[in-house]
């Protein structure tokens, strides 16, 4: 038995709330304290999807605009930069700032995800996630919570495993309320898709999400599924709010999304997971021709792409890419002391001829309050130390060769891109 599974299997014995599905606070992020939980990614790029965006990080890292701040009601916005004009250019290398965030601590099993938003992020070449990850992806596993393209009709959830064996069987239909999409958990079927569940309730995503007045996600992680909600704020209980004690999965209903240990041994196929909240640009799922136009997007003209034709220009286009957000609490029925993972690719070190490329230094985030003319405050992130790119020329040789890297060795959404193609087409 590995270190970790040994660890599972004491954590399952010494909980016996998670077991009955009750849950203590471990951590909660919310208005002035929102930062409190997060580490900024240590790479510059998404090297995960692809995406056309840098990741806006501390005062020397961003653009002039802050993406992250606290509203006067005490929600706090992740937004897409919407108001910077960026001038395309054939390498690319010119992107708009967009917000990652990771949680500086790894949860396994016996835990509990909340995120409840009042807006997210939708609209044409827009990629929104919440997700979990292990260590050393693919190994360690994934959970895709909420994650969805341009103006896709409903939240698609899915796991992913780094090698055969996992699986979400058709019968597990009759323990939740969303449709199954694949079956195959691991990343060498199904183009990598992964054991997908669609939503069906349409206000689970976009704009029928904003127009409900937003609502709940829920992940739980037992010794015996992981289970996925979607709430929508007229139904969400009482007893959910930022500052809960406990969470009770038992009062939630029927998942939306259900995926058993029986069929998945979860102490084989995931490690401690590092949550995440993201939006990406474009990439290699919402940069496809076809994902636009099967999601309410006019595609590109012929020589064009998603960049030249989204990213580009003034940013209007993304108006709507933000996220409001009341909290995020995490719960478990142990405080974790297993630190989260950092962003960038695993094992990422120095370009050769060009430092500036490799893996970043990140310390501890802490944050100043900064007054809008609006009367909203900013959240300014300011111990964080990064190297950034020199982006305003064409790649050199290390870069392109860094980038085709980077392509190959991303995450699983690489690979969802070819999975929803191959799907529209069956």
């Amino acid at each position: 038995m590995t270190p970790f599974a040994l660890a599972l299997a004491v954590a399952a014995a010494a909980a016996p709330l998670a077991r009955a599905g009750v849950y203590p606070i471990a951590e909660s992020m919310a208005g002035d304290n929102f930062l409190q939980g997060w580490n900024w990614p240590d790479s510059f790029y998404d090297n995960t999807t692809s995406g056309e965006v840098f990741w806006y990080g501390t005062a020397e890292w961003n653009n002039s605009q802050p993406l992250i701040y606290k509203t006067a009601r005490n929600t706090t916005i992740m937004k897409v930069d919407d108001t910077s004009t960026v001038v395309a250019n054939p390498w690319h290398t010119t992107k708009r700032f967009a917000p990652r965030l990771l949680s500086k601590r790894a949860y396994g099993v016996g835990t509990v995800w909340v995120l409840d938003a009042i807006h997210m992020p939708y609209g044409c070449s827009v990629w929104p996630a919440f997700w979990t990850v292990g260590p050393d992806w693919p190994v360690g596993g994934e959970i895709d919570i909420m994650e969805g393209i341009h103006h896709q009709a409903v939240n698609q959830m899915a796991l992913h495993s780094a090698e055969d064996g996992c699986y979400a069987p058709q019968t597990n239909q009759a323990l939740m309320t969303g449709n199954w999409g694949s079956h195959n958990c691991s990343i060498g079927y199904s183009y990598g898709s992964g054991c997908t569940a669609r939503d069906t309730d349409p206000a689970s995503y976009g704009a029928a999400f904003a127009a409900a007045g937003g609502g709940v996600y829920v992940a739980e992680w037992a010794a015996d599924a992981i289970k996925i909600w979607f709430i929508s704020r007229p139904n969400v209980p009482a007893a959910l709010t930022a500052n809960a004690k406990t969470i009770d999965t038992s009062i939630l209903g029927t998942p939306t999304g259900y995926w058993g240990n029986k069929d998945c041994t979860f102490t084989r196929y995931f490690g401690p997971q590092t949550m995440i909240l993201q939006t990406t640009l474009c990439g290699v799922w919402a940069g496809l021709a076809s994902t636009l136009a099967s999601n309410g997007c006019p595609a590109y003209p012929s020589g064009e792409d998603c960049y030249t034709t989204y990213v580009h220009g003034d940013g209007s286009n993304y108006r709507t890419a933000y996220y409001e957000i009341n909290y995020v609490n995490i719960f478990s029925a142990e405080v974790s002391t297993t630190p989260g993972v950092e962003g960038g690719l695993p094992a990422d070190g120095p370009v050769a001829g060009n430092n500036n490329l490799g893996r970043q230094q990140t310390t501890a985030v802490t944050s100043s309050i900064m007054t809008k003319s609006d009367g909203a405050t900013s959240l300014v992130p300011v111990t964080v130390t990064q190297n950034i790119p020199d982006v305003s020329a064409a790649p050199t040789a290390a870069q392109s060769a860094r980038s085709r890297a980077e392509s190959l060795v991303g995450s699983a959404f690489a690979f969802a891109a070819f999975a929803s193609i191959v799907a529209a087409l069956l």
